[in-house]
């Protein structure tokens, strides 16, 4: 045996010996290099040992070098640290700094937190100290924990520790799900692992966000967030989104039936308030949170009260339940909620094209309804039972139906139609003023003449502050002023125009209207149109002022026109001829107050502009023979009113007796007795002629053609083209086709398609009369329309038909195209 230990131990001296051989016999240059790796070597080691060393979990990590743990930093701080490599070591005790005020890199942080009982806890004045007590027992955030604990509800204003990391406030599922059932979209699973690095913006997460789903960067984002105040206005809203996920599968499904749920309930409903307060501008959230709170208060029975009155602009499950709860308890319907039931159930109205007068919608049908139900109108409820269906935030929901003893008010048609005929007549009050918003050339002035009488007193905007005190300044000692047309104009910012059209002058009327002021002349009341360089007449409008020229008012503005002719052709007009025609104005048409009002500003403004007896000739021939013998005998009287009766009356009456049919040589009688103050003159059948109103009602009544003549009679030849009137855009259809001219550029059929429609004043067409005239015309209406379109674009640069039923004509295209046609002798002979 000894000699065996003997020999191996030779052995092993005789390799030693080799091996050492070996080694003196390499150079010192491998020396060198062999040393020089191994140093490189344990540097790279020892790099890579700082850089991957266990450290604690804080959310994000503070930076130790650059803070005493005694001090505490912001969350925007943890963050620009953890944002940048510096040195990282593994403290024995780490602290979670207290929250400071928020800046632009973090959510910002509430001073308080007004969470009912149990409350979570203040923000810590000092550090709070979590003790770890070797590497192991703090684990790397980016590591999976195999430890598994299955899903349990964490109470508001609770505590749990994740990873070493504290997350306060509570409110949220914890654990990990064992089972699919469990896998709930909110629900906080310590195993998974989370970054450092947080994305406040979440551009990582989807449109249903799930906890276990979201990547690692949202992570821990979604727990520093659970670990604030949950109030920061720059965290993405998914991250809300996912919050709210827990609270709403607490509320609905997670509660216990007893007393101490429904504690707990009222807690997570006045958390979700707040998150309304701090979230509801986005439109998502706020429908979600609202159909949640009014589920859980009805689900738990904390509100019983009848809702009075809404404060949402949609028909939601809240104001679905406050009208069944009216209904049941057989009491009216507010004004609001009425609003909101009628537009939902109403074809027309719940388009969203009504949401640009949304405002002015409702407040319409808020006078209509307070003016047909003052007390409001009672709904009688029916037999079936109102199911409140709710769609889940979350996507583990879906869809909830809930029972209820309430009516089903989904079903109330035939009761709801009183009310469905008054938003009706709302939205026919308000389509002018939606097409205004509508299109490309909106100002304050067409949106103020646009609106209802109604609103138009209420909705008068600030820029018209200025007008309103010019005029009232000019008004302040008569009752009639004169302004300029350009003054008026750039008051209401239309100063660029260079000629007003009447659109553009019944608009200015229009919002004249609504500051409580009238001007002549107003071509909604056959006045001329207005001249940029002109005057007009300004005065207040009575509160029952008229909006339209009632028959007799037309008839008798045919009288002041031909009157002021005669009374004007002597070298000026005196007191008692204007007299005289005032006179006239109540005695032979009997005219409201109003109307006489507006007739004599209409007055004074000719006494500036006297009206061209060439295009009043021709116009009194359409009276009646007993209105002529009155017409003549007004006239004569204005004549011989001061005394005595100038050669230059003479002529003009000589040529309205002419124009009238009637006796010249009657004419000298009749003005001898009207200078010696005669008032009995005697017509052919030996009695006074009087202006019989009613019949002059009932002639412009028989025929479009008289209420055209009457609506251009005080159009100046030099202002007003001589156009011939079309009383009707399907009489195009009869003038035989070898007849008809090509005006620009169109074939024959649609130029006399064209040409009926610019020869009329008309602002808009009938659907019907349209496509009868094409149809006549052997047309397709919309291809008819298409054809016309074009031609205007190619010669104004504007469609000439908008709409569809009824068509609007553009009054600048028709303008413009109206220079096309060939010149034409419209003038009677």
């Amino acid at each position: 045996m000894g000699r065996r230990n003997s020999a191996k131990g030779n052995l092993w001296l005789i390799v030693g010996l080799a091996i050492l051989a070996l080694v003196l016999m390499i150079p010192k240059e491998v020396w060198i290099a062999l040393f020089w790796i191994a140093v490189l070597c344990g540097c790279a080691w020892w790099a890579w040992r700082k850089a991957n060393a266990p450290h604690g979990n804080k959310l994000p990590s503070p930076d130790v070098e650059a803070a005493p743990p005694t001090s505490g930093k912001t969350l925007a701080e943890l963050i620009a640290d953890s944002r940048r490599p510096a040195p990282r070591h593994v403290p024995t005790i780490r602290s979670t700094p207290a929250p400071r005020a928020p800046t632009s890199a973090s959510p910002p942080v509430r001073a308080s937190r007004p969470v009912p009982v149990p409350d979570r806890p203040a923000p810590a004045t000092e550090p709070v100290r979590v003790r770890i007590s070797s590497l192991t027992d703090a684990p790397s955030p980016a590591t999976t924990i195999r430890q598994r604990e299955p899903p349990r509800w964490i109470p508001l204003g609770e505590t749990v520790s994740i990873r070493g990391q504290e997350i306060r406030g509570g409110g949220f599922y914890f654990g990990t799900p064992r089972r699919y059932e469990q896998a709930w979209a909110s629900t906080v699973d310590p195993t998974l692992p989370y970054s450092t690095h947080p994305d406040w913006c979440g551009e990582g997460l989807n449109y249903w966000p799930r906890y276990a789903g979201i990547g690692e960067r949202e992570r821990g984002t979604f727990l520093a967030f659970l670990n604030s105040e949950r109030s920061a206005n720059t965290v993405g809203i998914s991250y809300v989104f996912l919050y709210f996920y827990g609270l709403e599968h607490r509320l609905l499904r997670g509660l216990p039936k007893n007393d101490r749920g429904r504690e707990e309930g009222e807690q997570i409903i006045s958390e979700i308030q707040r998150l309304q307060r701090c979230y509801g501008t986005n439109a998502s959230f706020r429908r979600y949170s609202d159909d949640l709170l009014t589920t859980a208060r009805f689900v738990l029975s904390i509100s019983t009260q009848v809702a009075t009155a809404v404060d949402s602009d949609r028909w939601g499950t809240a104001e679905q339940l406050a009208a069944a709860q009216l209904v049941a308890a057989r009491q009216p319907l507010p004004t609001d909620l009425a609003f909101l039931w009628t537009r939902a159930i109403s074809d027309e109205a719940r388009s969203s094209t009504w949401d640009v007068v949304l405002p002015e919608l409702k407040l319409r049908f808020s006078q209509l309804y307070r003016s047909s139900y003052p007390d409001g109108l009672q709904i009688q409820p029916g037999r079936s039972k109102y199911k409140l269906n709710y769609r889940w935030a979350s996507p583990d929901g879906g869809l909830d139906t809930i029972e209820t003893d309430l009516p089903d008010i989904t079903r109330t048609v035939a009761p709801m139609r009183p009310l469905i005929a008054l938003m009706q007549q709302a939205v026919n009050d308000l389509t002018p003023l939606r097409r205004v918003r509508r299109s490309k050339d909106a100002t304050e002035l067409a949106e103020l003449a646009a609106m209802p009488e109604t609103l138009r007193a209420l909705n008068t905007p600030e820029s018209f502050k200025p007008l309103e005190a010019r005029i009232d300044s000019a008004l302040a000692d008569t009752a009639f002023a004169r302004l300029s047309t350009k003054e008026l104009l750039e008051a209401c910012n239309r100063g660029h125009l260079a000629k007003v059209g009447k659109r553009d002058a019944t608009t200015l009327a229009q919002a004249l209207e609504a500051i409580g002021y009238g001007m002549e002349p107003d071509v909604r009341f056959l006045g001329q149109p207005l001249a940029v360089d002109g005057t007009l007449v300004v005065f207040r409008l009575p509160h029952d002022a008229s909006r339209s020229p009632s028959p007799a008012y037309s008839a008798a503005m045919l009288m002041i026109q031909s009157a002021l002719a005669v009374a004007g052709s002597g070298d000026e007009i005196s007191e008692s001829e204007l007299l005289a025609v005032t006179h006239a104005i109540e005695a032979q048409f009997a005219l409201p107050e109003r109307e006489r009002q507006r007739l004599e500003a209409h007055v004074h403004w000719l006494l500036k502009h006297p009206p061209s007896i060439g295009r009043l000739d021709g116009r009194v021939r359409l009276l009646p023979q007993p209105q002529r013998e009155a017409f003549a005998s007004v006239l004569v009287d204005i004549a011989g009113a001061d005394g005595h009766v100038s050669p230059a009356e003479v002529r003009i009456i000589e040529r309205f007796y002419r124009a009238l049919a009637l006796e010249p040589s009657r004419m000298h009688a009749d003005l001898h007795h009207a200078s010696m103050g005669t008032t009995n003159r005697t017509t052919g059948r030996g009695a006074p002629a009087v202006l019989d109103a009613d019949v002059i009602a009932e002639k412009l009544a028989e025929t479009a053609r008289v209420q055209s003549v009457l609506a251009k009679i005080f159009a100046d030849e030099e202002s007003a083209p001589n156009i011939p009137v079309a009383g009707s855009i399907a009489d195009v259809a009869s003038t035989p086709s070898e007849t008809r001219r090509q005006v620009a550029g169109l074939d024959p059929d649609h130029s006399a398609l064209l040409e009926s429609i610019l020869q009329s004043d008309r602002d808009e067409w009938p659907r019907q009369e349209f496509e009868s005239a094409c149809e006549g015309l052997g047309l397709l209406p919309d291809g008819a329309m298409e054809m016309l379109n074009e031609a205007s674009f190619s010669q104004a640069g504007e469609a000439l038909l908008e709409g569809n039923d009824p068509l609007y004509i553009n009054d600048y295209a028709r303008s413009e195209l109206r220079a096309t046609l060939p010149e034409t002798n419209t003038e009677p002979a």
